[in-house]
């Protein structure tokens, strides 16, 4: 589902905005910061029982008043994971202060007031209560851009939100996406405080785990112990996570590098690269162990796979 709105008439400086966030979410009130044309849009994924929406909109307040609770039957909490642009969130008295990569949490039983002074973007989940612990909404502080591993866990949530607002409504894809954003959500103070890996469950420290691979595969020194000193753990709980997908540690780094010196050894803008190059700029450090593991992978040797490949495509 998707909501578009441009303010066109004067008297209208929100034009749909307000409607499109009652049919999005509940019922809210915009209110101006600043004399600029107004335009907004929220795209909205309904998986299992959550709502994920993505909202890019212009700087802007919105207010959740006492006369909206009062006709809703609505009982959430907002989770908002900031993408871009800086949020104020006040209830209870609290703020909140959130740039990119923070969490925000506001309970949609009780008024409050969302300021973006600069124009933003952000995710939005939209949980029921008893789905999250008690204690989550109580004066949070959830800067997840402060710590490593929090960065890690905004990252997973993003990539889950992204998939489910791609996915096929339905689809298996999405109500598994949705469960692990609860999981996430809930476990988000114990990751901040950098307690034992144990305590935030496993699901949450391997995908973590698995995201951070993602983006330092072509460290050469990545490892089991750099991902224990990372998260705050042992060696051996690495280990016990991997062993639950059916692939070790060093499975699913070497399979990423071979993924990358596949694409570079098809790729004409690396044609004039050594399969030594290649290997290496993706992490290998022994180009004997590279070969073997290439053609145990795609059966051919890398440079035979090279060979054939740019003979078939005709670039020989």
């Amino acid at each position: 589902m998707q909501w578009s709105t441009k303010a066109i008439e004067a008297d209208r400086p929100f034009g749909s905005w307000a409607e499109d966030l009652a049919d999005a979410f509940v019922q809210l009130e915009p209110r101006k910061i600043a004399d600029q044309p107004f335009q907004g849009t929220i795209s909205r994924a309904d998986v299992a029982s959550i709502q994920i929406s993505r909202v890019d909109a212009t700087k802007h307040v919105v207010l959740r008043l006492r006369s909206h609770i009062a006709r809703s039957l609505g009982d959430v909490y907002f989770v908002n994971l900031q993408l871009d642009g800086v949020g104020r969130y006040t209830q209870r008295g609290h703020e909140q202060i959130c740039g990119p990569g923070d969490l925000a949490i506001v309970d949609t039983t009780e008024p409050f007031e969302i300021a973006n002074c600069r124009n933003f973007s952000l995710f939005c989940f939209a949980v029921p209560r008893k789905l999250l612990p008690k204690t989550l909404a109580e004066r949070p502080r959830l800067r997840l851009s402060a710590t490593e591993a929090g960065r890690a866990l905004s990252r997973t949530l993003a990539g889950h939100a992204d998939l489910c607002l791609r996915s096929e409504p339905n689809s298996g894809i999405s109500a598994f996406g949705a469960q692990h954003v609860v999981d996430l959500i809930s476990h988000v103070p114990g990751i901040l405080e950098e307690s034992p890996p144990e305590r935030a469950g496993r699901s949450v420290v391997l995908s973590m785990m698995l995201d951070y691979i993602d983006r330092h595969a072509d460290d050469p020194e990545l490892g089991a112990a750099t991902l224990a000193l990372k998260f705050h753990c042992s060696q051996r709980y690495v280990h016990k996570l991997f062993a639950t997908t059916g692939r070790s540690v060093g499975e699913h780094i070497n399979g990423l590098r071979i993924l990358v010196c596949t694409r570079n050894l098809l790729d004409h803008a690396h044609r004039r690269a050594t399969i030594a190059e290649i290997a290496f700029n993706a992490g290998f450090r022994d180009i004997s162990h590279f070969n073997r593991l290439f053609k145990r992978s795609s059966g051919l040797a890398p440079r035979e796979f090279r060979r054939a490949n740019s003979t078939a495509d005709g670039t020989q």
